[in-house]
């Protein structure tokens, strides 16, 4: 159904990598190291931008897949924070399950997050649709839930992507996040490019990110993903702007930081890929993140 790219190889493992990172909220402060609340924040779309995998290629791949398939992915990012002069933990925990026919791809995602010892959970579901050889839409809807809630309580994903020329795409995605009556709901409208050349692809995507009690800060995201060997990948991110992580909820030239990322992929078996990598973010006054991830994914 879909042209395949000039010298590219089989990447359905680029769609089907697309761990959920979504939408992870951030933790607030009233006091830089004291009280903690509920407050929206960017940090689950900036790292989410940095860390996906970019979909086209897999999406308009050569034709349809002859046979339906299923998917699992697992991941678990174990970090370490220093807020002010407190230290602490944020780990989150991700399930996604997938399954792909003809054309669609929809996947169920549930994720477990920790703040300090404050816990959240997660839940969407979305789907990734091939429109025709040249472009694709990816929408996603979800809710969070738990005790004292550092996450959204509602979000939405549109994503539409479309083949400019040749091996150039544009795409264009726009995140809502709803904090229930904070006055705090978060709008993020990401228009980028992607270049791809072989099995790899360069990518820059400009970030707007509007919170309704506070100003728009502006973000750049650029990553890459190359391959290395038939089994081994390679890719990296950086992510540039104000309240990437809003950790005391001030306007944006107040926040300003930046996440680093980097992480490889391994294709261990026929549809089996284990993938693990490193995520470093810092934001003023004082806030810094570092983490690990490991993840597993199967296609049967």
């Amino acid at each position: 159904m879909f042209k395949k790219i000039k010298n590219s190889k089989n990447r359905d493992s680029a769609l089907f990598s697309f761990r959920r990172t979504i939408e992870k909220g951030a933790l607030s402060l009233f006091f830089l190291a004291v009280a903690t609340s509920a407050h929206a924040a960017e940090q689950a779309s900036v790292e989410g931008l940095v860390k996906r995998l970019t979909p086209p290629l897999a999406v308009t791949a050569a034709e349809e897949p002859k046979k339906d398939s299923w998917y699992f992915d697992g991941y678990f990012e174990p970090g370490n924070v220093l807020q002010g002069t407190k230290r602490g933990h944020w780990n989150e925990l991700d399930y996604t399950f997938g399954y792909t026919h003809k054309n669609i791809t929809g996947y169920a995602w549930i994720s477990q997050q920790e703040r300090f010892d404050n816990k959240n959970n997660a839940a969407a579901l979305g789907a990734y649709i091939n429109m025709d050889k040249d472009q694709y839409a990816h929408l996603e809807c979800g809710l969070g839930w738990g005790g004292k809630m550092f996450l959204y309580q509602l979000q939405s994903i549109s994503e539409y992507g479309h083949r400019i020329h040749e091996n150039l795409f544009g795409q264009v995605s726009y995140t809502y996040r709803s904090y229930r009556g904070t006055g705090d709901d978060t709008h993020l409208l990401a228009p980028g490019l992607i270049y791809y050349f072989g099995d790899s692809y360069l990518s820059a995507n400009y970030g707007a990110s509007y919170m309704e009690s506070h100003d728009t800060a502006s973000i750049g995201v650029f990553k890459g993903d190359f391959a290395i060997t038939k089994f081994l990948r390679w890719n990296c991110g950086v992510a540039v702007g104000g309240r990437l992580y809003d950790i005391l909820g001030k306007d944006a030239h107040d926040e300003q930081g930046y996440i680093l990322f980097t992480g490889v992929n391994i294709n261990l078996y026929k549809g089996i890929n284990c993938r693990f990598g490193y995520i470093y973010g810092t934001e003023e006054p004082k806030f810094i993140k570092r983490s690990i991830y490991y993840a597993v994914s199967a296609k049967f």
